[in-house]
């Protein structure tokens, strides 16, 4: 085997191997950390559990089958045949999958040298929000707690697609698409207008949030102000490879519709 052969195979063997191993790593790793910090945060009020004696009648036994009926004793965890137990299992493999394939993604651009730094770093700064969202849709099913349930989807939908179009430039042989860094700009602007409405001022400004609250909306504030910077950053190098300014990169329109989107994402957020 000459020396080409060799460092060919080794390169194929960190584009193959590595990125898989990071995705998977990442949504082992994430669950893991949240679940530490809030054990961490809540150790004084939590409950300690006797598996000795403790029962748990709330659970049908139905994926235990034959081995185990009735009221039933301590398990790690319980989980009853509903219709909400499916949906959570699917919002789950979607949130998994959806996080490893692109993680995966990103890491095989940057081992090809490919990797456009502004738009990985939007990227990175928004998986808690995503995460945050999982774990949103996961208490809602589980507890039939549904009163802040549109108001969340509004969110992740919004911030799926500023997501999607944030990935769709993470490649550097990729141009910028001006219009993308439009709609994340608008979508990230109407987030941190309706965040300070909603909680942001009251919590952060005002310092009448709990420690957790704080924490949260703070993780979920400093991705939007990246998402307002970065855009302008890229379009600021395009109107300058351009022999252009900002404001001279697309018509007059476009603009009012940013500004009308924003107007109509905070109103549609009063009404959900």
């Amino acid at each position: 085997m000459d020396l080409e052969t060799s460092v060919r195979q080794k390169h194929s063997f960190k584009q193959a191997y590595i990125p898989c191993l990071v995705g998977l790593i990442l949504i082992v790793a994430v669950p893991f950390f949240h679940i530490t910090i809030f054990a961490h945060l809540w150790n004084k009020s939590a409950f300690r559990v006797d598996k000795d004696l403790c029962t748990c009648s709330c659970w049908d036994t139905v994926f235990k089958g034959s081995y185990e009926a009735g009221v039933a004793g301590y398990k790690h965890v319980y989980f009853n045949a509903t219709s909400n137990t499916l949906k959570i299992w699917t919002a789950t493999a979607i949130f998994m999958v959806s996080s490893y394939e692109s993680v995966k993604y990103l890491l095989q651009l940057f081992l090809r040298g490919k990797l456009r730094c502004s738009m990985s770093i939007l990227f990175a700064s928004v998986y808690y929000s995503h995460y945050y969202a999982w774990w949103g849709y996961f208490n809602y099913w589980n507890d039939d707690f549904y009163s802040q349930w549109n108001h969340q989807l509004f969110f992740t939908i919004t911030e799926l697609v500023s997501t999607i179009c944030v990935l769709t430039m993470c490649d550097k042989t990729v141009d910028i698409s001006v219009k993308k860094c439009y709609i994340i700009l608008s979508i990230a602007l109407a987030h941190i207008l309706i965040s300070c409405v909603d909680q942001f001022i009251l919590n952060i400004v005002l310092g009448e949030g709990k420690l957790h609250q704080v924490l949260r909306d703070l993780f979920l504030m400093l991705p939007d102000l990246l998402h307002v910077i970065m855009p302008l950053y890229e379009m600021k190098k395009v109107a300058s490879r351009n022999n252009k300014t900002v404001n001279n990169l697309m018509p007059a329109r476009y603009a009012l519709f940013s500004v009308s989107g924003i107007f109509f994402l905070f109103t549609l957020s009063r009404y959900l």
